[in-house]
């Protein structure tokens, strides 16, 4: 029969104890990596997101907050601008005009506006977008990927600082800019939906 003195079984305890720990450690860093998300900030909350690459970052929960009461109420204002391709010749722009989109932005945060307390045009919350148009001929853009979308919309929410308080971006994939509009309209949608 074997006998163990105190010392010996208390080692043995903590070896086991050790090897138990170590595992499981081990086993959780694997199942982590196995179900974490690829790509950190990449949104899929609605179908809209999940059908082209989607990232979304807040950056002040109570500040958003404020903002998403201030669209409601009509407190808005925003400013639009364009990014054109460089390295090849701008096509996009030839489909799309700007001021088109601005009636579509111009719509989208009016579907949000539920009383209307800013008519005297002092609107306190600032809205930013731009579209940005896909440049495949950058020769920093090596990979396949990088040439599949044809260009995305960008929002910046910004409190009464001129600091960025929410930022969406979204990729369109049509190179003639077809599915812009609903981009645009996405990128409200995911801001008055915003809740962390």
């Amino acid at each position: 029969m074997i006998s163990y003195k105190k010392g010996e079984l208390m080692k043995k305890y903590i070896g086991i104890f050790i090897v138990v720990f170590v595992g499981y450690m081990i086993g959780n860093s694997i199942y982590i990596q196995i179900n974490k998300d690829p790509t950190p900030g990449k949104a899929k909350r609605f179908p809209c997101q999940a059908k082209t690459t989607t990232f979304e970052k807040g950056y002040s929960p109570a500040e958003i907050k404020i903002a998403q009461e201030l669209l409601t109420q009509g407190g808005v204002s925003f400013k639009s601008s364009v990014e054109k391709s460089v390295y090849e010749s701008s096509k996009l722009f030839d489909h799309i005009k700007l001021a088109d989109m601005d009636k579509v932005m111009q719509k989208a945060l009016d579907s949000y506006v539920t009383v209307s307390k800013y008519k005297d045009g002092k609107n306190p919350l600032k809205v930013s977008y731009y579209i940005y148009e896909n440049d495949i001929k950058d020769p920093g853009k090596k990979t396949k990927k990088s040439k599949l979308y044809a260009g995305y919309v960008v929002l910046q929410i910004k409190n009464n600082k001129n600091r960025v308080i929410y930022k969406v971006q979204i990729d369109f994939m049509d190179f003639q800019g077809s599915d812009i509009s609903s981009k645009i309209e996405c990128s409200i949608k995911s801001f008055m939906t915003y809740n962390k």
